[in-house]
Formats: structure tokens, sequence, C-alpha cells
């Protein structure tokens, strides 16, 4: 069996929605604006800021058991949407109440900041993608979190200035 570790949109991906889920922390890591999405979220004149991993801190998010005969699978699937040039997939220890598990996590490299709250806010108003705006992908964050009683500050705050 693999785990793999969702702190963003993945949190919410229905393809992983159909395996077992359960809360989990990675420590060492904190949720950043570091990545922009210039299709699914935004467009290539206004991307949308997206979440990423930058070293220190913590993050909570879901770890998902991804069954032994699905791995191969989901870890081509993943690549393709998960492994951009800023991200790379590594193996890590995340904390679940059941116990320590090896997930796969996408980490940010090099992280890029998207600005103080003001800026941020502004830039996800103005993203529109394929999928949806950056108001959207906000409130999906929130909602993934929501589901098992997670929360996280900077989307908080966000969603806060978003739904004003």
């Amino acid at each position: 069996m693999a785990w793999v570790f969702a702190y963003g949109s993945l949190m919410g991906d229905a393809v992983l929605g159909r395996y077992s889920a359960r809360p989990a922390r990675l420590p060492g890591y904190h949720r950043e604006f570091a990545h922009e999405s210039r299709r699914r979220w935004g467009s290539p004149d206004k991307p949308c800021p997206i979440v990423g991993l930058a070293p220190g801190g913590e993050c909570w998010g879901i770890a998902y058991a991804v069954p032994a005969e699905d791995e191969a699978r989901i870890a081509r699937s993943l690549a393709r949407r998960e492994a951009a040039e800023e991200r790379r997939r590594q193996t890590q220890t995340v904390q679940t109440p059941d116990g320590d598990v090896p997930a796969w996590v996408w980490v940010s490299s090099p992280t890029r900041r998207a600005g103080d709250p003001a800026t941020l806010e502004t830039r996800l108003r103005a993203a529109h993608g394929i999928v949806g705006n950056g108001t959207e992908y906000v409130r999906t964050l929130v909602h993934a979190l929501d589901l098992h009683g997670l929360r996280d500050p900077l989307v908080d705050g966000l969603w806060a200035r978003l739904r004003s």
C-alpha cells in the first residue's frame, strides 16, 4: 500500500476520494501560495496563486491509503498533475491518528511568494480558469479541510477576505 499526502486541491480530488482517508500532519513544511495555475484555476494573463509546500512549520492535510493494485495508476496520474517543474515528489513521514506512515508528498522547489494578503486577494479574485476561479479554489481548500476537522490560518484568513 502507498500513502498520498494531500494538502491542496488533491484533498478534494475525485480519484483519491474513493480511498480511505485520515487527517495527517507533515512536520517541517507549511502551506504557501508558491505556484500559479495558468489553466485549471487561472489563465496565462491572470494566473491563479495556488498552494505548495515550503520548508518550516507544519502542514495538516489528508493521508489517502492507496491499495497496492492501484499504486502504479495513481502514481502515473499524480505525476502528470503534480510533478510540474517547480514540484518534486518525495517520500516523507506523516503523522496520522493511527501512527506514522511514509507518504508521497509533492514539495515546492523553489518557491515564489505570492505577496501580502491584499495582493494575494486581488490576484485570486482576478483569476479564472477551466475548472473555476481563484475564490472557488480557496473555497475548495476550506471545504476539504473542514471535512476532516482541520484548520489552516493562511487559508482561513484568505477565505475571510474573499467572502466579504
